[in-house]
């Protein structure tokens, strides 16, 4: 690593981790300053699970509510009523922690979601180099992963079980891959945009891959058997707290942009788009698929900060393929353009928001801008450089990515 890549990456670290502080420091919920710590739902749940009673209950809810705002959402007039919007399988990765004290098991939370992160970018490259450090650093210095650390937010936990599915697949060990997959899949909008790919890669080979969609079919149905076992008749009462849930969870791209109908229209159209397009690519690179798969797919899912995550994925497939993109003809060009320019606002946005939260009220309100929006250019760019690479590859990435899928074919 070059001293001045190492010190612009520090700088990164630093500005982000500030400005994030900062924000929640100026921020709350309710009658609680910070940021809320989004895994003592789950803990409280696993408590309630052990003790026998319902965790889709309101009694398990207030227990939440009082710990995050400070009070009941009806004594505050808060409409989140944090009602579990996982299903039951969605607690078991973490089940075990729920017989700690939470303040142990949140500091463990906290190490096993930053561990997910930083594997994550290894598992995704198939290598473990100075460059994956660096990754990997860069990973940590962006903004929806540290409100993600900062909140517990369960969707680290979801988004390492799907990238680690992913290197196991591609490894050629299935039956593992299918078990990581089951378990990500209690968070279907950060399994999917994996999940998918891997699922039209598995049947584009069929008779050598097929022990990989059979057991995940088998390790679904056996988490939801042991869930119906330990929480009898939970799924009517989930899909009702999920209702609430979209009540009050940030809507789509798509959605902010085309509105409730338009928004759901333009995401079918989306999705389905996709998968077509996945089904005629089948042969070329799994990564390549995924990267494509991820980028369109943060379109249609939650616009929470957080899930922005799953934008690593992308990320870091256009980072390790610059020189080939760069060769693929001026179109390419422009769009690697576009996304480097996308990034540098991205980090800047830390360093001008830390700013100004120290300044007039109008700065502070830019600032607290800045954490939603300054994701935008980074999710369009990402979007647009993956289907600027489907359709215009150039022949050095074209062979590349041939090359590559001939080599995980063996598997």
């Amino acid at each position: 690593m070059k001293p001045r890549t190492a010190i612009l990456t520090v700088l990164c670290l630093a500005a982000s981790w500030y400005y994030a502080i900062s924000l929640s420091s100026t921020g709350g919920v309710g009658l609680k300053l910070g940021a809320p710590n989004d895994y003592f739902q789950l803990w409280n749940t696993g408590r309630a699970m052990l003790h026998h009673e319902n965790p889709y209950g309101l009694a398990v809810a207030e227990r939440d509510q009082v710990f995050t705002y400070g009070g009941t959402a009806k004594s505050l007039g808060i409409p989140n009523d944090r009602r579990l919007a996982y299903p039951i399988l969605g607690t078991f990765p973490l089940l075990a922690l729920s017989l700690l004290d939470f303040r142990i098991a949140d500091r463990i939370v906290f190490c096993l979601f930053a561990a997910g992160v930083a594997l994550s970018i290894g598992w995704l490259r198939g290598k473990w180099d100075k460059r994956t450090v660096l990754y990997g650093l860069l990973a940590f210095a962006s903004y929806p992963v540290i409100d993600a650390l900062q909140m517990r937010q369960p969707t680290l936990l979801f988004f390492g079980l799907i990238v680690g599915s992913f290197a196991l697949l591609r490894s050629g060990r299935l039956i593992q891959a299918a078990i990581f997959a089951a378990l990500a899949a209690a968070k279907p909008q950060i399994a999917l945009p994996l999940l998918l790919p891997m699922m039209v890669w598995t049947l584009a080979k069929w008779h050598a891959r097929k022990r990989f969609a059979i057991a995940f079919a088998a390790s679904l149905l056996a988490l939801t058997s042991i869930s119906l076992i330990v929480v009898p008749g939970w799924i009517p009462e989930w899909l009702s707290c999920l209702r609430g849930y979209s009540q009050y969870v940030h809507p789509s791209i798509a959605v902010s942009t085309f509105g409730d109908k338009g928004g759901l229209a333009v995401s079918a159209i989306l999705v389905v788009g996709l998968s077509v397009v996945l089904w005629i690519n089948r042969e070329h690179d799994l990564f390549f698929l995924a990267a494509i798969s991820t980028a369109i797919f943060s379109l249609v899912i939650q616009g929470e900060i957080y899930n922005a995550t799953v934008l690593i994925i992308p990320a870091i497939w256009v980072a390790d393929n610059i020189e080939r993109i760069e060769d693929a003809g001026a179109i390419s060009q422009i769009a690697l353009a576009v996304v480097r320019v996308a990034f540098v606002e991205f980090w800047l946005a830390n360093a001008v928001g830390a700013l100004l939260l120290h300044t007039t009220p109008l700065g502070k309100s830019i600032a607290w801008r800045l954490s939603v929006d300054m994701g935008f250019p980074v999710v369009g760019s990402l979007a647009a450089m993956m289907i600027v690479q489907l359709f215009f590859p150039g022949k050095r990435l074209a062979a590349n990515l041939g090359t590559a899928s001939r080599s995980v074919a063996r598997t």
